[in-house]
C-alpha cells in the first residue's frame, strides 16, 4: 500500500481545479406547526405511596391508558410529584377534502 501526502489530489479530482463547497443547510431545523404541542399533567404522592409498590404501578398504568406518558418523578419536600405529558388533542376533526362521487 502506498503513503499518501495530505496534498496530493485525489486521484478523480483535476490537479488545477478547486473543489465546490454546498451550500450550508440552516441551523434551525424546520417543524410542521403543530409537531411540538404538549400537555403536562402532576400528580402528587407521598413517599409511603412511591415506594409500597402498587400505588404509583396502578396510577402511572390508568395514566397511559389515558395517552399520558411519564416524564420525570421529581422529589417535592416530602412528597414526589409525578409529572406526565401527552400531545394536545385536535381541537377539530380531520375532514376529506375534495368532491363526493355522482349519486352520493
Amino acid at each position: 500500500m502506498r503513503h499518501r501526502l495530505e496534498e496530493e489530489p485525489e486521484p478523480d479530482e483535476e490537479p488545477g481545479e478547486a473543489p465546490v463547497a454546498a451550500a450550508p443547510a440552516p441551523m434551525v431545523p424546520a417543524v410542521p406547526g403543530g409537531g411540538r404541542d404538549l400537555e403536562y399533567r402532576t400528580e402528587l404522592l407521598t413517599g409511603a405511596e412511591v415506594v409500597d409498590g402498587s400505588t404509583l404501578a396502578d396510577r402511572l398504568t390508568q395514566a397511559s391508558g389515558e395517552g399520558w406518558d411519564l416524564v420525570d418523578i421529581v422529589q417535592a419536600g416530602e412528597s414526589y410529584v409525578v409529572l406526565l405529558r401527552r400531545p394536545k388533542a385536535q381541537d377539530r376533526e380531520d375532514r376529506r377534502v375534495g368532491f363526493l362521487p355522482p349519486g352520493r
